[in-house]
Parts: C-alpha cells; sequence; structure tokens
C-alpha cells in the first residue's frame, strides 16, 4: 500500500497507535508537505522498522522534498522517528514543533558525537550535518537548547529563524534566565514565545552581560505564558532600551506574581498590541509618563485580573494621547476602580467603542477630562453584537453604568428580602 499523493496527515488522540507508516510507506511520501501528530500516548516511532535493514545494520534514508511543517506534540513515548540508524531529510522544512516529547531529541552532530555510544531506538530526528538550515518557526525544549548551544554547532543552523517558542518542560530543572547565548545564533528573530518556563524571574536581566550584545536586534513581538515564578519582565532596564522601542506586540498570560508591565518609563514608541490575562497580583500595568509613549497603540485588552485596580496610574503627565487606539476590552476586572487616576486630559482619537465587561467597581474612567470625539458608546459584555451604550460622555457613561449596576443591585435585594418575608 502506497500513498504518492498524500500530502497531508493529522493524526490526534489515538490512544493505542504504537508506530504511523510502515518503512516502505514512508519511502513514497514524496508530496508529503504536512505532518502533525498529537496526544498519542502509546506511539513509539513515526516509521515501523525494517527486518531487513535492521539485520543488515544499514542505514535508512527517508527523503520528504516537499515537508514544510512537522509538529509533534504530547507524545509521551516517541523516542525516535525510525528505530535504526537512519537519516531524515527534509530541505524545505519551514515549520518544527516538537513539545511535550520528553524521550525525543531534535538534533545530534556526527562530529561532535562521533565518541558517543547513540542507540539507534532514541536516535535524535536530524543530524547537523545534513540538515539543511531552512527554519523559520521553531519549538525547543531545555534539551535542544543546551545541543543548540553548543559550540561545535553551526552558527549558520538557525540564521532564517524568525519565530521561536521556548517550551520547558522539566519543572526540576529550573532556568533563572533565558539563553541568551543561544540567540546569538537566531539573528533574524522577530517572535519569540516563553511558556511554562519553571524557575524563570526575569526576561531581561538587571544587570547586562557580554553575552547580550547584538541578539535579539529585530525582536517585534514578545509572548510571555504560564510562567508561575515572573516576576519582572525587565524591559525598564537600560541596556534593553533598544529592544523595547522596537517592541511590537506585547502578551502576557498565567504570570500570577507579575506586578505590573514595568516599574519606571519606558518608551514603547512602536508598540501596537498588548494583551494581558490571568495576571492576578497586576496592580496596573504602567505610570502616565510609560502610556504618552504609546503613540501607535491599537489594542489594548486586559481580561481576568482580578487585582487590578487601574490601567495607568499617575504620575507627572499634562496629557495622554492615544492617537491610534481602535480595540480597548476591559474584562472580568473585580477590583478595577477607573481607567487611569490622574487628572491629566485623555485623548482617544480614534477610539469608536470599547468594552467594559464585569467591572463591578468601575465608578469613572478617569479624574480627569477624556476626549474621545469618535466614540459611538461602551460594550457591557463581551459579546461582539451587543448594545452600546452612550451618555455624552465616556466619563459619565462609565458613572451612569455604575449607577445603574447599584441600583440594579439594591433591586435585586429589596426583591430578595420582601420574599422572604412572604415566606
Amino acid at each position: 500500500m502506497n500513498f504518492p499523493s498524500l500530502e497531508e496527515v493529522f493524526v490526534d488522540d489515538c490512544g493505542s497507535l504504537t508506530t504511523l507508516f510502515p518503512s516502505s510507506v514512508a519511502k513514497n511520501l514524496g508530496k508529503l508537505r504536512t505532518l502533525e501528530l498529537k496526544c498519542c500516548a502509546e506511539l513509539v516511532e513515526i516509521v515501523e522498522k525494517d527486518d531487513d535493514a535492521m539485520e543488515h545494520g544499514t542505514t535508512e534514508m527517508f527523503e520528504f522534498p516537499f515537508l514544510s511543517l512537522l509538529h509533534l506534540y504530547k507524545l509521551p513515548l516517541l523516542s525516535c522517528f525510525y528505530p535504526g540508524k537512519n537519516h531524515l531529510v527534509c530541505p524545505v522544512l519551514e515549520r518544527l514543533h516538537v513539545a511535550r516529547c520528553p524521550h525525543l531529541e531534535l538534533f545530534t552532530s556526527e562530529f561532535h558525537d562521533s565518541n558517543i555510544q547513540v542507540r539507534s531506538t532514541s536516535q535524535p530526528l536530524f543530524s547537523i550535518e545534513k540538515f539543511v538550515p531552512t527554519l523559520k518557526v521553531l519549538t525547543l525544549n531545555e534539551k535542544s537548547i543546551i545541543s543548540l548551544s553548543d559550540e561545535h554547532f553551526p552558527q549558520n543552523l538557525l540564521c532564517k529563524l524568525n519565530d521561536l517558542w521556548l517550551y520547558f518542560e522539566d519543572h526540576k530543572s529550573e532556568k533563572h534566565s533565558l539563553p541568551f547565548d543561544l540567540f546569538h545564533k537566531v539573528p533574524s528573530l522577530e517572535h519569540l514565545r516563553v511558556r511554562n518556563c519553571f524557575g524563570l524571574k526575569e526576561i531581561f536581566p538587571s544587570q547586562k552581560l557580554l553575552v547580550h550584545d547584538g541578539v535579539l536586534a529585530r525582536l517585534k513581538e514578545l509572548f510571555l505564558l504560564c510562567l508561575e515564578e515572573l516576576e519582572s519582565i525587565g524591559l525598564e532596564q537600560p541596556w534593553v532600551k533598544p529592544y523595547s522601542e522596537k517592541l511590537q506586540i506585547l502578551h502576557l498570560s498565567k504570570c500570577p506574581r507579575l506586578e505590573q508591565l514595568v516599574c519606571c518609563t519606558v518608551s514603547f514608541i512602536n508598540l501596537k498590541e498588548i494583551v494581558v490575562t490571568l495576571c492576578g497580583r497586576m496592580e496596573y500595568l504602567f505610570k502616565s509618563s510609560t502610556a504618552t509613549s504609546l503613540v501607535q497603540l491599537e489594542i489594548l485588552v486586559i481580561q481576568d485580573c482580578e487585582s487590578t485596580k487601574e490601567i495607568v496610574t499617575e504620575d507627572a503627565s499634562h496629557k495622554i494621547v492615544f492617537g491610534r487606539l481602535k480595540t480597548l476590552r476591559l474584562h472580568s476586572l473585580p477590583r478595577l476602580v477607573r481607567f487611569y487616576s490622574g487628572n491629566a486630559t485623555l485623548q482617544f482619537l480614534c477610539l469608536e467603542k470599547a468594552t467594559v465587561a464585569k467591572c463591578p467597581n468601575i465608578k469613572t474612567f478617569s479624574e480627569g477630562v477624556v476626549n474621545a470625539p469618535m466614540l459611538l458608546g461602551i460594550q457591557t459584555s463581551s459579546r461582539e453584537d451587543s448594545d452600546l451604550t452612550f451618555h455624552n460622555y465616556l466619563n459619565t457613561t462609565i458613572h451612569r453604568l455604575f449607577q445603574k449596576q447599584i441600583s440594579g443591585l439594591i433591586d435585586y435585594v429589596s426583591a430578595s428580602f420582601l420574599l422572604r418575608m412572604d415566606m
């Protein structure tokens, strides 16, 4: 049985699957472009062993000339592509994601491992000597980071990579800082995503090291996800200024110890999008002096942050202009009292509608003047088609919504009391 025209393979949650292809089939997948395997608890190998090849000790060649995406996720028993000596050749591979596959290694070097006996049943996916540096998107775990950081690995291996996921899986192996020595080998990196890194307390250290020079020069997007120990991003550090000024997208989610984005004034002159969710200790995002630099900001979303009392806290500013902000979403912020605590004038020149939902304690938007000439109203539900509420001014609208909420609460309590009296 052969599938010479097969282009895509997706396998998800096949609990009894131990191997995917016979060797003869795998060698005839000349048009395969996508291979995704997820959540297969018993999968040990992708290609089944060839008894004749194993008996003669020959090295099997598996070439996929059109494979551009290889995604392996949550395969706890997977230890190799093929359980024997082999070379996996993917000359146009652009996206390689391997996560939660604890027994599988990505890269090895024939030079570096020449004196190391490697079991064929646990052979890494790729040999560096035969790997074409075409990757643009890559997910790495601790083992892969250590391997790629080694001085024996070529500098140009990741020269085209622009999207890097760091997905650390071993909670016993604490990482106090990011692998900046690896970043030297990723000169084109624009998108950095850090997830599940146990022990990581800061992203950019307070003290600059020599290894930092020249790294992350093109960084545009930073995603920090599920970092339970993170206390500081470090964007306010003086040596980080060139990076913070180039940053365009910043996403934070499930960082329970993070109390603010930055602890002092930082210039975000190119930042277009800020999304913060499930950061339980975050009391505010930034000071007004930092907010004045957000001249390019288009999207601001704060959601499910139980300690957030205000978004912008006061310091010495006379006017804060959000000239391009089009999406403002404040959702499930039980302690939010206001957007801004100061008296400076706020200007939202492009804002047409805002969402303020499940924020029971917000009484006003700002203590000062709010100018939003394009505003059509405020949505009090996360549904896109929900009705808009507007009473001439943003501050007035927020105040009316708060009064309506209090009035509704009083009516509810009164009705409950009368009902109990009747009983």
